[in-house]
């Protein structure tokens, strides 16, 4: 037995949707907390000064690409480029390993220039490679005319962009971006992708996030067995969402939840979201994946398993879409067999679609540093929308107030693994009226997600009872009402650091 005394503990009350502060951390010998008061320790126990650091339930991040995490650290990410010229410059950087070049993470919508990426610097610098660049949102890339010819996709596969001659650009969408990013993952070595694991769970860590929602997608059906074994041997707690829409296979995977980036439509980046109004800054207003039809077939049949189903759904088609085939499948009510359906990004929501979600216990699994990155006058959400679809999107705290579940994560390597940058992001929202206050952000970030998890009986929460999963910050983000300045000192699991800050 162990406890750590000597600064603040922090412990969620569900009576008061506050987070409690406490003086002392007990933890028994099996790795749970046994109390939050030192009295309870006992003489001769092990005692850990925590010299005035904090200590709050470890985070999670409920909606991650660990692989892609790991493989876009280092010279594959353009996510830092601001102009085209410093974008062909790191075009020409990024590895070829084999014959193969695979980087992303480019975002022409923050470039000063006002250009727009194209595949004429792969053609320039690896017109002999397999060259691959999947934007920011993943929702479209490019490749070098090489790869169009080893892909050789159908005339009429959806989403070849052509120019004015009817020749391929290189720039690809919708059904053609899955097929190429699909093909790419599958040709890279398991080693590598299990190398790339391991740096995005130690990056992770680093942060104190231990929960990761990872997203699985892109497997034949028999492979997805063995790659949960594989993530369930890493140091962190890997909760995979099998990105199907197939609850008879998360059934036999022994899984309560599945689906996630299960695409009702595409993204705002690349203008594939569906959206009731045309975009601002382009033609058309993006399209829907499913049929109703079909999205009520797997509703109701994950509903039926008492087999929680999300979806990817970011513009306000695609969210209506998705509440009107949920209140024909559950009559507007909660999940008869406890499912805990949810909704992935939520991002163009209306009030109606709000309260729709609260009345039928659909989660919502969120984003904060997308507003970060794109909200607010001139971004790209104003550039994409208008200023008046642009305030309403994001809606947190109307999210809050209907009592729906929000979680929170940060859809890495989208935006960067960092839940304190995720939830500092909450604060500060755009929209002044839609901030989350400093309790609200950390429940999603802990309880909220582990709700959604289906593991709120065994973490998420520092309570008697439950896994002494934790995380030592320097400073208190509750009482200074602010998460962006804190720094992780350590990062405990089942009782144990299993991350300690060199210089802390």
């Amino acid at each position: 037995m162990q406890v750590l005394a000597g600064g603040r503990v922090y412990s969620f009350d569900a009576r008061t949707q506050q987070f409690e502060r406490h003086d002392a951390l007990v933890v028994d010998a099996a790795g749970d907390v046994r109390s939050l008061n030192e009295r309870d320790a006992g003489a001769g126990v092990r005692r850990i000064e925590l010299g005035g650091a904090t200590v709050v339930p470890a985070f999670a991040d409920a909606h991650v690409h660990l692989t892609d995490t790991g493989y876009f650290l280092g010279e594959r990410d353009l996510s830092t480029t601001t102009s085209y010229e410093e974008f062909a410059e790191a075009v020409a950087r990024v590895p070829n390993e084999s014959g193969v070049v695979f980087g992303g993470q480019y975002d022409e919508s923050r470039w000063a220039d006002g250009r727009s990426a194209d595949a004429r610097p792969l053609d320039r610098f690896h017109a002999n490679a397999r060259a691959l660049l999947s934007r920011i949102d993943g929702h479209s890339c490019l490749v070098n005319r090489a790869t169009l010819a080893w892909l050789d996709l159908d005339a009429e596969t959806q989403g070849v962009e052509l120019d004015a001659a009817g020749t391929p650009t290189g720039r690809l969408t919708l059904h053609a971006n899955w097929l190429a990013q699909s093909r790419f993952l599958a040709e890279m070595p398991l080693a590598r992708r299990r190398e790339a694991e391991r740096r995005a769970v130690d990056l992770a860590l680093s942060r104190g996030t231990l929960h990761l929602h990872a997203q699985l997608y892109g497997f034949e059906r028999s492979e997805y067995a063995g790659e949960i074994a594989a993530l369930r041997e890493l140091p962190a707690a890997v909760y995979p969402k099998v990105c199907e829409p197939d609850p008879l296979l998360a059934r036999e995977l022994g899984l309560r939840y599945v689906g996630g980036d299960v695409f009702l439509d595409g993204s705002l980046g690349s203008r594939t979201a569906a959206l009731s109004h045309p975009y601002a800054d382009g033609e058309g207003s993006g399209a829907l994946r499913f049929t109703d039809a079909a999205l009520e077939e797997y509703f109701s049949t994950a509903e039926r398993l008492g087999i929680g189903a999300g979806v990817h759904a970011i513009g306000d088609a695609a969210i209506e879409q998705c509440i009107r085939c949920w209140t024909r499948v559950l009559h507007g009510k909660s999940s008869r067999t406890g499912a805990r359906h949810f909704i992935e990004h939520f991002e163009c929501a209306t009030l109606e679609h709000v309260k729709a979600c609260a009345s039928m216990g659909i989660v919502l699994s969120m984003q904060p540093l997308f507003d970060a990155q794109w909200g607010g006058v001139g971004g790209m959400y104003e550039r994409r929308l208008g200023a008046e679809r642009m305030q309403a999107m994001n809606a947190f705290q109307t999210i809050a107030r209907s009592g729906a579940v929000l979680c929170g994560g940060d859809d890495a390597p989208v935006c960067p693994l960092d839940p304190l940058a995720g939830m500092q992001a909450s604060l500060e929202h755009h929209e002044v009226t839609e901030r989350l206050d400093a309790h609200q952000t950390l429940a999603a970030y802990t309880v909220n997600a582990a709700y959604l998890a289906c593991v709120e009986g065994t973490t998420g929460n520092l309570a008697p009872g439950l896994s002494a999963d934790f995380v030592v910050l320097d400073r208190d983000p509750i009482a200074d009402e602010r998460f962006e300045h804190c720094i992780v000192l350590e990062t405990w699991h089942r009782g144990k650091a299993i991350f300690k800050r060199a210089d802390g």
